[in-house]
């Protein structure tokens, strides 16, 4: 403990650490959660015990549910004896397969045909007399919108509405899944008839089956309509393509058009080729034409001229003449070796190589003179080959327009062929099928007649309310004690406060024994009275059972602690609101410390003032109040209780400024006058969140404590008392817990060292 620099007592370690307060908070305490269950363990056994007991009466008045299921197993692959995939339209796909199969199951088209081939209208169990009962909602809509009777029904439609409830009886409790990795399908049926339910559970199985076959044979009969419908005029168009193909041919005169279109085609490649000759031969010979006509304007046409040109030396009979030159030449080599110029075979060879020279020249000379003739023959050539070609191109254009004609007649006749022949066919065996049922699947596991119920589970459904109920209970029970943010425990004090607790004041019940009312007037003022009845002033002195006297005990001794190395004379008592009972506490400290010491206590609380009344003093006397405004001397504001003879002085007349008092100077020296003469000052303060008057009292006094009561003022409400406390630079010696029911504090095991001694008596 330690004395702070105004003189209050405070405990040394008030606030936690930062480690241990991070450990509190984060920390989960088994224990308490468990003491918390434990103390409302009536509440959540009431709760789970009705919620048990309402789920219990309302699942021995539901009716059982019988279910019988049978085992279907589809064929993945059909025997296609016809292979007409546009008349079945079966999926590729075996997956949507399935999942279209238990679409179909699942059908109100199969409901129907199972309700009628049952005619199930007449079965005992349909025509049971039945009272419907509203449900809650239509009784409600009835009552804010009431609608008019219908009208009455005749006898058909009564029928037909029959029938429509049987179906949606049938369709809304049947049901279909899938054995997973298999073509087995599970079909089951729920009904109040054991019997009903293996009935209508084989006759849907049944049903589907049925409606698949007769699907099929659905579509074979309308394929076959349909065939036949179509093939008169299949063949009316086959004919009418042959007709035509008939007439084009006969009208072109055509035996192989693929042949003769191939003879023109190469006769005009033919003409193409002469056509680039003659060209040729005319581009040669204007050439020629020119080059010997520009060589004669300059010089005049000389035989080396001549010769330097490759289209008339290279001209064929200039190159024969050439070849009989050069082998009279080669034959005069020959001889020259052999004899000399005079000799006569000389002379002969000479001759015949002159000979030979003028052939050449000649020639080239006729050459030169034909040369305009040839080029007029070979563009005359090329003329006609030019006509020929276009004469050829005509016929080949014509001949591939009567090919395209004949191959699209061709084309119109096969493709009407090939449709009629299908149709036909398809036809023949469309015949051949009528009457031949196949089946989508077979069932493998019938189903049988349950006994007994599928549901409701009764018992499970009870055992889960149970449980249900009790967890609901116990979260209910933690939400409430999580939201509960009062101060009711030592660890609340130590934990939420940071205060040193310098006790616990037990609550006194004294109304019940007094309360001679009617229970409703009992329970009115104990909703007022808060079951607790204001203790008298020397409640102290008067307890029997030695509770309430050796709590308040138990304080002075902590205050004693708290005074071991100064003496703290003047001690204020303050709390957060007005009721937490700080003047009872005030009052009966007063007793228990003036048993041992000069003890006063004063009424600081000009506004409400309660001390006077509590101990029955007149309300004229003067007080506190008079002293300090010069009124009335110190002797005449003290007056000694009636029980111990021992000094209070009470507020005295109603001052209209207690703050300009409280921070006068006389106050604060009647205080240190006081204290010279009585070893304790019990100062009864007002409430800190009420008025700052307590601030003021607290700013002279040696020790403050703070009254908290129990389950009752919140945790921000004292917080928000001590910042203001703080801010002032006043310091909260320790917090006494008041009105604290004991029954219930044993359930929070938070009072250890202070509610077992109040058993004690000596």
């Amino acid at each position: 403990m330690s004395v702070n620099n105004k003189g209050h007592l405070s405990s040394v370690n008030t606030t936690p650490d930062v480690a241990t307060e991070f450990v509190n908070h984060d920390e989960i305490d088994l224990g308490k959660l468990i003491r918390v269950i434990w103390r409302h363990k009536l509440v959540i056994l009431s709760f789970a015990a009705l919620v048990t007991v309402l789920t219990a009466m309302v699942m021995s008045s539901k009716t059982p549910i019988y279910v019988a299921s049978a085992s279907l197993l589809l064929e993945a692959e059909q025997n296609r004896v016809l292979q007409l995939d546009d008349v079945y339209g079966e999926s590729t796909s075996a997956q949507e397969y399935y999942y279209s199969q238990l679409e179909i199951i699942r059908s109100r088209k199969v409901a129907e045909k199972v309700v009628d081939t049952l005619q199930l209208h007449k079965h005992p169990f349909f025509n049971q007399p039945r009272e419907e009962q509203p449900s809650l909602k239509q009784t409600i809509v009835n009552l804010v919108n009431p609608q008019p009777p219908a009208p009455e029904l005749s006898t058909q439609q009564k029928a037909m509405q029959k029938r429509d409830a049987i179906i949606g009886y049938v369709w809304g409790n049947m049901s279909a899944s899938p054995v997973s990795k298999t073509q087995v399908v599970t079909i089951s049926f729920e009904s109040e008839s054991p019997q009903l339910a293996a009935t209508l559970a084989n006759a849907i199985a049944q049903a589907y089956l049925d409606n698949h076959m007769d699907v099929n044979l659905d579509r074979i009969e309308k394929s076959a309509i349909w065939l036949n419908s179509s093939m008169s005029g299949l063949k009316q168009k086959l004919e009418s393509a042959e007709e035509r193909l008939a007439l084009f041919q006969e009208r072109e005169s055509l035996v192989d058009v693929r042949g003769i279109k191939s003879l023109a085609a190469k006769e005009l490649e033919e003409l193409s080729g002469q056509l680039t000759r003659a060209q040729q031969a005319v581009d040669q010979s204007e050439l020629i034409s020119s080059l010997l006509q520009r060589n004669q304007a300059k010089d005049g046409v000389s035989l080396e001229f001549i010769n330097s040109v490759p289209e008339i030396f290279n001209h064929p009979s200039v190159q024969n003449l050439q070849q009989q030159k050069l082998s009279i030449e080669t034959k005069k080599q020959e001889l020259g070796f052999v004899y000399g110029p005079k000799h006569p075979k000389m002379i002969a060879v000479n001759a015949e190589l002159g000979k030979a020279q003028l052939n050449i020249d000649q020639q080239i000379s006729r050459l030169i003179n034909s040369l305009g003739t040839d080029t007029r023959q070979a563009k005359e050539r090329v003329t006609q080959i030019n006509q020929a070609i276009a004469t050829a191109k005509a016929k080949f254009q014509r001949l591939t327009r009567i090919e395209n004609q004949h191959r699209d007649l061709l084309q119109d006749v096969e493709m009407n062929r090939n449709l009629y022949e299908a149709f036909f066919s398809r036809l023949k065996e469309t015949a051949q099928l009528e009457g031949f049922e196949t089946s989508v699947g077979r069932v493998i596991d019938p189903a049988t007649t349950p006994y007994s119920p599928s549901k409701p589970r009764k018992k499970l459904v009870v055992v889960l309310a149970l449980m249900l109920s009790s967890m609901v209970g116990v979260a209910c029970v933690l939400l409430m004690e999580a939201l509960n943010s009062t101060i009711r425990s030592a660890e609340d004090v130590e934990q939420k406060l940071s205060q040193t607790l310098l006790g616990i004041i037990p609550l006194v019940k004294l109304n019940h024994q007094r309360d001679n009312g009617t229970v409703l007037q009992r329970l009115i003022k104990k909703s007022q009275q808060q079951d607790v009845t204001p203790l008298a002033a020397n409640y102290y002195l008067q307890d029997k059972e030695q509770g309430f006297s050796e709590a308040v005990r138990t304080i002075r001794t902590s205050l004693q602690m708290l005074n071991i190395e100064s003496q703290a004379k003047a001690i204020a008592v303050t709390s957060t609101l007005p009721g937490e009972g700080k003047t009872q506490l005030s009052s009966n400290l007063f007793y228990a410390i003036g048993q041992l010491q000069k003890t006063i206590i004063i009424d600081a609380d000009m506004r409400r003032p309660s001390i006077g009344k509590n101990f029955a003093i007149d309300k004229s006397q003067p007080g506190l109040a008079n002293y300090i405004a010069g009124t009335h001397e110190l002797a005449q504001c003290i007056v000694q209780d009636n029980h111990n003879q021992m000094d209070i002085m009470v507020a005295g007349d109603m001052a209209p400024n207690p703050q300009e008092l409280l921070s006068s100077a006389r106050f604060k020296a009647l205080i240190t006058q006081l204290s010279e003469s009585y070893d304790r000052i019990i100062i009864d303060t007002p409430p800190i969140l009420a008025v700052s008057d307590a601030i003021l009292i607290a700013g002279v006094s040696d020790a403050l404590i703070y009254v908290v009561k129990a389950e009752d003022t919140k945790e921000q409400q004292v917080k928000a008392g001590f910042k203001r406390l703080r801010t002032s630079g006043v310091e909260v010696s320790g917090v006494v817990l008041n009105q604290v029911d004991m029954d219930k504090a044993q359930s929070y095991q938070a009072f250890d060292g202070y509610y077992d001694q109040y058993g004690y008596s000596s």
